[in-house]
């Protein structure tokens, strides 16, 4: 394989970090992001289900441990090259960053028929942490697939028919201290989730890998 990857935009739009060859049916996806804190996340799961009830909406609810904020995707790949992954968790170690708090007081609808949390305000403290990976990821072959901004927001479930019919809506505030960013595997078809690598926001030191 080439030391320095080059990047395609496959059939569904998606970017992807290519070496030999393209996948036209993808099993595997790269991404940085933030997990819902646990019992946050618990919490989450069952307001979710209350609020699919009561909306009248189908699909399939995000269980607990897969909630997350995205943060940067990496592309859809068939397999995950290893040259890839290595690459990614040497960027995800050169981010320095402090602990800090979100908070999420909307509920909308979002692309794609998800319906997520979101808030007013766009959350400023991720906006910066999350500008502090994008300066990481920029100066590296990852630049092509860092975009120009993000929109914060907790995926809790998929209905393309009837979700883009609900209207926003105020919540009562629901927010974390964010201690870690992580870099996941998702297994795609498969609502399966492999977390590659954890790195402590309060000490990079504590960066470490899931075996």
């Amino acid at each position: 394989m080439n030391e320095q990857p080059w990047f395609g935009i496959g059939r569904n739009g998606q970017a992807f970090f290519r070496w030999d060859h393209s996948s036209q049916d993808p099993t595997d996806r790269l991404f940085f992001a933030i997990l819902v804190e646990g019992t946050i996340a618990h919490m989450l799961a069952s307001r979710a289900l209350a609020w699919q009830r009561e909306l009248g909406l189908g699909g399939k609810l995000i269980r607990a441990g897969h909630l997350h904020i995205s943060l940067v995707m990496l592309g859809d790949h068939d397999g995950l090259p290893k040259p890839l992954v290595d690459a990614a968790c040497s960027a995800g170690s050169l981010v320095q960053a402090r602990a800090f708090d979100v908070s999420f007081d909307r509920l909308s609808p979002f692309g794609g028929g998800a319906l997520v949390l979101r808030r007013s305000d766009g959350v400023p403290a991720l906006q910066a942490f999350w500008q502090a990976l994008a300066a990481v990821l920029s100066d590296s072959s990852f630049k092509p697939l860092v975009g120009k901004s993000i929109e914060p927001h907790v995926t809790l479930l998929r209905d393309k028919a009837r979700v883009p019919r609900v209207d926003e809506r105020p919540i009562e505030p629901i927010g974390w201290t964010v201690q870690e960013f992580v870099l996941i595997h998702s297994f795609l078809r498969q609502d399966r989730h492999q977390i590659i690598r954890r790195w402590q926001l309060n000490s990079q030191d504590d960066a470490h890998a899931v075996m």
